[in-house]
């Protein structure tokens, strides 16, 4: 590989972990997901100059939250945000003024997650609109891209980049911002409130890196539905146990 592709392969394996720690901490957090996270947190440290903006700041301020979590309280207020009460929904169908209307949201991202082979368990407890889902499907498609350049599949990387820039820019860019900020509003928590400046700082710089300006004017989260269902944190499986797709594409 030339230095280009090399470089090019190395910010594409930095993305993918990137995408993985944040898919992570917006799971279910007990203890062994908590030990989890606080070992990618390591990885993210060492690959932070490797990305083509700067979250720095916004990365040492979460990683100082994880430090001081406490796993049994978090885990309460994860379910009071995202579960029972659903006081900051993390589903992009919950959300009103976006390009696809709440029927034709799951299709369409269901048509993404098929073509890459990105699959959810039989176990998990969400839907793929969630927030860690989709993080979770990105940081596949940028294994994927850097599987592609290291192999020399020019067609492929495009397939890929493609890909990648149209779901930032129809899926989780539109939306992920609102959430984040709602999210930074209403937790009383620090681990959440940093974990939604990290989150909406990572996708901002996203977009810009790309040149994608998406139509945020009229985003907003819709009421919610009284029949929704109240799920036990107890039954909830992690949203990224997901059957990976091998990098072949």
């Amino acid at each position: 590989m030339t230095k280009t592709e090399t470089a090019a392969k190395d910010i594409a394996l930095a993305k993918a972990d990137l995408y993985r720690f944040l898919s992570t901490a917006f799971e279910y957090l007990d203890r062994e997901k908590m030990e989890s996270l606080d070992f990618l947190a390591g990885d993210i440290e060492a690959v932070l100059d490797l990305l083509p903006y700067d979250i720095k700041k916004e990365y040492s301020e979460f990683q100082g939250a994880i430090n001081s979590a406490d796993v049994e309280p978090l885990k309460f207020e994860y379910s009071e945000l995202f579960l029972t009460r659903m006081i900051c929904t993390p589903y992009e169908n919950g959300y009103g003024g976006l390009r696809f209307d709440k029927v034709n949201i799951l299709a369409d991202i269901s048509g993404f997650y098929k073509a890459f082979g990105f699959t959810l368990s039989d176990k998990a407890a969400v839907m793929p609109d969630h927030i860690a889902v989709e993080m979770e499907f990105l940081s596949s498609l940028a294994l994927k891209e850097a599987y592609a350049i290291d192999q020399g599949m020019d067609e492929n990387l495009d397939i890929c980049v493609t890909a990648r820039k149209k779901f930032l820019a129809e899926h989780i860019g539109p939306w992920a911002g609102v959430f984040c900020r709602n999210l930074e509003e209403r937790t009383t928590f620090d681990f959440y409130k940093k974990l939604a400046l990290l989150t909406a700082k990572a996708i901002d710089e996203e977009l810009k890196s790309y040149g994608i300006v998406v139509e945020v004017e009229g985003v907003k989260e819709l009421p919610k539905e009284p029949e929704e269902a109240i799920t036990c944190p107890s039954e909830i499986a992690p949203p990224s146990d997901v059957a990976e797709a091998p990098l072949e594409i």
